[in-house]
Parts: C-alpha cells; structure tokens; sequence
C-alpha cells in the first residue's frame, strides 16, 4: 500500500538525506498497509520496530553532519529527533497493549514526521549544508 508517496515535496535537496528518508517512507507505508489489512500485531510491532531502528541510525547521521558543520540548530534539531523515537516508542507500547483506536495512531504516525520534521527541520538542515558546501 502506498499510504505516502514519495514525490519532490519529500525532497530536501541533500541527495544522501533523500536517500536515507525513501527507506523510512517505505516502511511507513508497510506499517500503514498491514494495520488495515490487520495482518498479526506481531507483524506491525516488528514494522514499528524496523521504523524506530532506522530511524535512531538516520537522526546519528544527520546528528554527526550537524556537529561537524557547526549547525546552529543542531540542538533543537537533535530534541526533535529525541521527541519523535519517544513517541515511536509510545505508539509500540500502545499498540502492543491493544489500546483502544492504536491502530489509527498507528496509520497517522508518519504524519508528525513528515510534516514537521522531513518537510521541515530537514529541509532547513538541507539548506543549510548546501550554503556550506
């Protein structure tokens, strides 16, 4: 299920950044596809699981590019990616406990990510690192 496209409003414009996110996309869409199919909890746990893995290596590289370019929201930017592994890590535990409309939590998730941080905080990282380059 394609429940994201990824198009050019995805886009940063840092290829390696580009690059990095496709796979996340991809595993959102995975984690969207088998909540409403409702394959096996285990299914999705695993898939939330995959999502938050990926996504602790993305945020130590894009964490590592901050400091060594000297970001001057790097530690803003690193906040926002502690906030989001801690809601990732909510969304497991609730829909591993079965709460009640964590399913639908689960479809939306990704929303809060890319809104506010790939089309945001990244993008402006982006910029960033392409005025040093």
């Amino acid at each position: 299920m394609q429940w994201i496209s990824w198009n050019d409003a995805l886009t940063t414009g840092h290829a390696v950044l580009d690059a990095d996110h496709k796979p996340i996309v991809n595993l959102f869409n995975q984690l969207a596809g088998s909540v409403i199919q409702k394959k096996d909890k285990a299914v999705c746990v695993e898939l939330l699981d995959d999502i938050i893995l990926h996504a602790k290596a993305h945020f130590d590289f894009e964490e590592q590019l901050m400091a060594e370019h000297g970001y001057s929201k790097a530690e803003s930017h690193a906040a926002e990616h502690a906030r989001l592994v801690r809601q990732a890590a909510k969304f497991m535990v609730k829909f591993e406990e079965g709460s009640p409309g964590s399913h639908i939590d689960v479809i939306h998730f990704p929303e809060d990510w890319l809104t506010f941080h790939i089309l945001g905080a990244d993008k402006e990282l982006a910029g960033f690192l392409s005025e040093t380059a």
